[in-house]
């Protein structure tokens, strides 16, 4: 048995999803053993792609409730100006996440969630796709792909055998993989990649809460925890001139988008005033955009001078759909367009229990 989005053990069996198909298999907790063969308990059953897990839980008196959707649903890349308005559509219709526009805006990285969580690339100028990595549903995942700032490599996780991994890989599908943070546990992955290519910023769970970790590209490459507390930050993205990072943090009981200067230490300011997450910079560093949580694309006006940083106007550019709140959009250098993921029709997931 092996499955990248979580499992769970009741009823003498362990509960796990296979694609979308949720598993039951015979499980003796006292050796350790599985007693037969799984068997299919329901279909199809929604995997969370933002923590990549299942979305079901079980109890030991063998009630079952679970959120029905399929990660192989098609979603479409669409491209949108700052009234939202539809300008383009990237052609064919996949299991789309985590849109990236590469720093010289020639390509687009994103991840795949079907028929197995891989990478791939868009040229926007060629309008031609290139699969950049080849994992296996049963036993590897690709996902969460960032550039390097010179777009030769594309960093990402990679979850084999239970364990989560940072990795890189040339961003034209030459050359071998590099691993640069050796698998773990628990979930990880890069949100970014310095401008000036010496860190790799990615989230990880500590305590129950999310933390901003920086992984150094140069020297040991001894990653350390930079922003975390009793509340989740995550989400972080630096600066043009790799100066401040901005993230969103639920410190105030909901999630607001936050900016603190790199590498430290110094102050902290407040860019939303509602709830919003997944800031990106533009290229000059003097505007940032976020997803509010009722669907809107966000801009704020901002003005960084030496130690000092300062918010202006924040206002709505349009209100959307995205596929989630959290990694269903990017933005070109210039802020003028901004890719989103969309679904292809509206869906509306439903919640089933199941007794006995």
């Amino acid at each position: 048995m092996f499955t990248h989005a979580g499992a769970a053990y009741a009823a003498g069996h362990i509960f796990f999803l296979r694609q979308n198909t949720l598993m039951a298999q015979p499980f003796d907790p006292k050796h350790l053993v599985f007693t037969g063969d799984a068997s299919p308990v329901a279909d199809p059953v929604l995997e969370d792609t933002g923590t990549v897990r299942s979305v079901f839980s079980v109890s030991d008196r063998s009630t079952l409730a679970y959120v029905e959707g399929s990660s192989a649903a098609a979603r479409k890349l669409i491209w949108v100006d700052r009234v939202g308005k539809n300008v383009a559509e990237i052609e064919g219709a996949e299991a789309y996440l985590w849109p990236n526009i590469s720093r010289d805006g020639r390509k687009m990285a994103y991840s795949l969630e079907s028929p197995a969580y891989d990478i791939g690339s868009h040229d926007i100028g060629r309008a031609v796709k290139t699969r950049l990595t080849f994992g296996s549903a049963a036993a590897e995942a690709n996902l969460f792909q960032v550039w390097s700032p010179d777009g030769r490599w594309i960093a990402y996780t990679s979850i084999r055998s239970g364990k989560f991994t940072i990795c890189r890989k040339p961003s034209d599908g030459s050359g071998s993989e590099e691993v640069l943070l050796e698998g773990a546990d628990q979930l990880r992955y890069p949100t970014d990649w310095s401008p000036d290519g010496k860190f790799l910023t990615y989230r990880e769970p500590q305590q129950g809460v999310w933390t901003v970790w920086m992984l150094p590209l140069t020297g040991e490459r001894k990653p350390y925890a930079f922003l975390h507390s009793q509340f989740s930050q995550s989400y972080a993205v630096f600066s043009p001139d790799s100066k401040w990072v901005a993230y969103c943090s639920n410190e105030s009981g909901e999630f607001k988008v936050y900016v603190v200067p790199f590498p430290g230490p110094g102050g902290k300011w407040q860019v939303s005033p509602g709830a919003g997450c997944t800031p990106r910079w533009r290229a000059d560093g003097k505007e940032l955009f976020y997803l509010s949580m009722d669907n809107k694309v966000m801009s704020a006006d901002v003005k960084a001078s030496g130690s000092s940083f300062e918010v202006g106007a924040v206002h709505t550019l349009f209100e959307t759909r995205p596929y989630s709140t959290f990694g269903s959009y990017d933005v070109t250098l210039d802020g003028q367009r901004f890719v989103m993921v969309q679904d292809t029709e509206q869906s509306s997931a439903a919640i089933t229990l199941a007794v006995n």
